[in-house]
């Protein structure tokens, strides 16, 4: 299910991403073992622009499946809110600086795979 998620933003996340959210994904995803560290300096040294960075972090975690793109998709909804807006995952700061997902982010998060 998470992998159809990216597949279906992949597009406006490329677009929308940041070099801050790029990096900070970067370091969760080598943190949770989806990356290993020379994946993730290739895609830092590999790719000129911040778009390029998006798109080749983006097919890297689409490649290894469900799991991978679950952790992306949490990251991005418990770290970027503008971009977990953007992409309409709305998350709920107000909750005593808590982020209570919407339904749309917390469906993504909810459904372990």
């Amino acid at each position: 299910m998470a992998d159809k998620v990216l597949k279906e933003k992949r597009k406006l996340l490329i677009h929308s991403m940041g070099e801050g959210t790029i990096n900070g994904l970067l370091d969760e995803l080598l943190e949770t073992r989806v990356l290993n560290q020379e994946e993730m300096e290739k895609v830092k040294r590999e790719n000129a622009t911040v778009m390029d960075k998006a798109q080749a972090l983006l097919d890297s975690v689409i490649r290894k499946g469900a799991p991978a793109c679950h952790i992306c998709i949490t990251y991005i909804c418990e770290e970027d809110s503008h971009l977990a807006g953007t992409l309409g995952f709305s998350a709920d700061l107000s909750n005593n600086g808590q982020v209570k997902p919407h339904t749309s982010c917390s469906h993504y998060l909810q459904r372990r795979v």
